[in-house]
């Protein structure tokens, strides 16, 4: 097979490996950089570095789709690169319009991030106790562990317990009444029922624990841990 490019357009393969290496040196950055907000705040490092970096990726793809004839005019793009500006100004200290928040905050409760991770560690028990037949309590203390080793925090920033796992798993439930916890249990849900159509359901044991550690440590992940 051929590989043909249009006029105009740059070579597919090259344009995706410069925009993947791109994103892979600002990436490694993105995430070895910690959270915590540095002692000096003229200081460009911790949390402010972390922003910086953010805006850059953001930044990278936006300039990237810059290169395809199809985006020169898009509105999607314009948008990428109203996001990089918005984390450029929070990172020089600014208070960019677009992060202004609108709706009012409720208190307690953990944000889109935390979420994220909880479906995850709720999936990959439920799967070993249906799957494996593992009771809960041990399928518990496995995922804990691989989340941890990969570097996964509870709220307060510690290291990830399995109390906390446990507090996650009993309150992703469909009768909750709080909508998050209720959209949890859907998800993980959807998530299995996908595992379960597979013809190599459930699959051999060791294969799902580095499943379930590979999980752990995706980037995806990865990047909401401390």
């Amino acid at each position: 097979m051929i590989k043909v490019t249009s006029e105009g357009w740059p070579e597919p393969t090259e344009w995706a490996k410069r925009l993947h290496d791109r994103l892979e040196q600002l990436g490694a950055d993105y995430m070895a950089t910690p959270w915590a907000v540095a002692d000096d705040p003229d200081e460009f490092s911790g949390l402010n570095f972390k922003q910086a970096r953010a805006a850059e990726i953001v930044l990278a793809v936006a300039k990237s789709l810059d290169e395809l004839p199809l985006f020169k005019k898009s509105k999607g793009r314009a948008a990428l690169h109203d996001v990089a500006g918005a984390l450029r100004d929070v990172v020089m200290g600014g208070t960019p319009r677009l992060f202004t928040p609108v709706r009012p905050g409720t208190r307690g409760g953990d944000g889109i991030d935390r979420n994220y991770l909880k479906v995850f560690v709720v999936w990959a028990v439920r799967f070993m106790v249906e799957a494996h037949g593992w009771t809960e309590a041990n399928a518990r203390k496995l995922v804990t562990e691989k989340f941890a080793e990969a570097g996964a925090t509870g709220r307060k920033g510690n290291r990830l317990s399995q109390s906390t796992v446990q507090d996650w798993c009993e309150k992703a439930n469909p009768l909750s009444s709080n909508r998050e916890d209720a959209r949890i249990h859907r998800e993980v849900e959807r998530h299995m029922e996908e595992l379960r159509a597979d013809p190599q359901w459930p699959g051999n044991l060791d294969d799902s624990i580095a499943w379930i550690e590979r999980m752990a440590s995706d980037p995806l992940l990865a990047s909401k841990y401390g």
